[in-house]
């Protein structure tokens, strides 16, 4: 999978909401005995990346407020 390019502060938590909404969605279905989305991750799975990426989207925001550079930054020169 491509590696994901870096986003705005707000872009993460857009991301974040993104995937709670799945992995509420996806531990409904599983709650109701429907099958599994295809090639999906567990809901747990979803949980956890919405929170990594919505610390993300906060430490970027409070680093930008006191002008510092963003977490993740892509080195110059590198691919």
């Amino acid at each position: 999978m491509a590696q994901s390019k870096k986003r705005s502060p707000s872009g993460l938590l857009s991301e974040a909401g993104k995937k709670s909404v799945r992995a509420v969605g996806d531990a409904a279905r599983k709650v109701v005995g429907m099958s599994k989305r295809p090639g999906g991750k567990s809901p747990a799975g979803n949980m956890s990346e919405a929170a990594k990426k919505a610390g993300r989207g906060v430490a970027d925001a409070a680093r930008k407020a006191v002008g510092m550079r963003p977490t993740r930054l892509q080195k110059s020169g590198s691919q």
